[in-house]
C-alpha cells in the first residue's frame, strides 16, 4: 500500500482540533461520551506533537492516521446530533419567532459560557470606516449609518464562534467605546430587545435576533488611540469634521460621548 502523503496526519489533527473547538461551545460537550471524545482528540494531538518533536512520527503515523479519521467521523456525527437535538431545534424556532423568553431559557442550556442579561448596560457598535486599511469617504460611512437606521444590523453566526451558530446568529456589541473607531452607535440601556446575552469569559455581548432594529445615537470620537490604529494613517480632526458635515446633511444628530 502506498504511503499516505506527508502532512496528512497533521491535516487530520488540525481538522479534529477545529471540530473540537466547534464542539466545545456546546454545553453537552462536557458530559458523558462527548467529554470522552474530547479527551481522545486532545490525546491524539499530544501524541502527534510528541512524536514529531522526537522525529519518530513515521513509526506511528499509519495507526494514528486511522485513529484521526475515526475521530473526525465521530466528531462530525456528534455535531450533527447536537444540531438536531431538541434544545437546538427549540432554540432555532424561538430565535426565528422572536420568542425572547424561550431564548433566555434555552441558549444557556445549549451553549457553554453564556448568560442572559436582563438589564444590559449601554452597548456600542463600531460603524465600518476602513476599506483596504484606508478611511472610507465620510459620505459612505454616513450612508452606512442611514442603512442601519432603516434596515438594522444583520447578525452573524459562525461555526467556531462561541454563543452563536449558523442557525442561531447574533449581533455582537461592545460594552466600551472602541478606541480606534471614529464613529460608533450607542444603544441606550433599555432600548435593546430582551435577547441580550453575555459570554462570561470574554465579556462579549450578543443580541440574538434575526435583525437588530433598535433606536441608537451616533457618537464621534474626540481622539483616536495611535497604538490601536497601528499603520492606519488618518487626519482625525479633518475626518471628524467631514463626518459631522455629512451627518448634518443627512439630518442625523450626534450624541455626547
Amino acid at each position: 500500500m502506498a504511503k499516505e502523503p506527508a502532512g496528512t496526519l497533521e491535516l487530520a489533527v488540525a481538522d479534529a482540533g477545529r471540530l473540537l473547538i466547534e464542539l466545545e461551545k456546546f454545553r453537552a460537550s462536557r458530559e458523558g461520551a462527548l467529554a470522552a471524545l474530547r479527551s481522545e482528540v486532545l490525546a491524539l494531538g499530544d501524541r502527534s506533537r510528541r512524536l514529531h518533536r522526537a522525529q519518530r512520527l513515521d513509526e506511528g503515523e499509519a495507526a494514528m492516521l486511522r485513529e484521526g479519521h475515526q475521530l473526525l467521523e465521530r466528531l462530525r456525527t456528534a455535531l450533527e446530533s447536537l444540531r438536531e437535538s431538541r434544545p437546538d431545534r427549540a432554540a432555532v424556532a424561538a430565535h426565528t419567532a422572536g420568542d425572547h423568553a424561550a431564548l433566555a431559557r434555552l441558549l444557556p442550556m445549549l451553549f457553554e459560557d453564556i448568560a442572559h442579561v436582563s438589564a444590559p448596560p449601554p452597548l456600542f457598535h463600531a460603524v465600518p470606516w476602513l476599506r483596504r486599511n484606508r478611511p472610507r469617504p465620510a459620505q459612505d460611512v454616513v450612508a452606512e449609518i442611514v442603512h442601519l437606521l432603516h434596515e438594522g444590523i444583520a447578525p452573524e453566526g459562525d461555526l467556531l464562534a462561541w454563543g452563536t451558530d449558523p442557525a442561531l446568529p447574533a449581533v455582537e456589541l461592545l460594552d466600551e467605546l472602541p478606541p480606534a473607531d471614529p464613529v460608533t452607535v450607542r444603544f441606550a440601556a433599555g432600548s435593546l430587545p430582551p435577547a441580550v446575552f453575555r459570554l462570561s469569559e470574554s465579556g462579549t455581548h450578543l443580541v440574538h435576533v434575526p435583525v437588530l432594529r433598535a433606536p441608537f445615537e451616533v457618537l464621534l470620537t474626540e481622539s483616536l488611540d495611535p497604538e490601536e490604529l497601528g499603520e492606519i494613517t488618518v487626519d482625525h480632526t479633518a475626518y471628524r469634521n467631514d463626518l459631522l458635515t455629512a451627518l448634518r446633511h443627512a439630518e442625523i444628530a450626534v450624541g455626547a460621548a
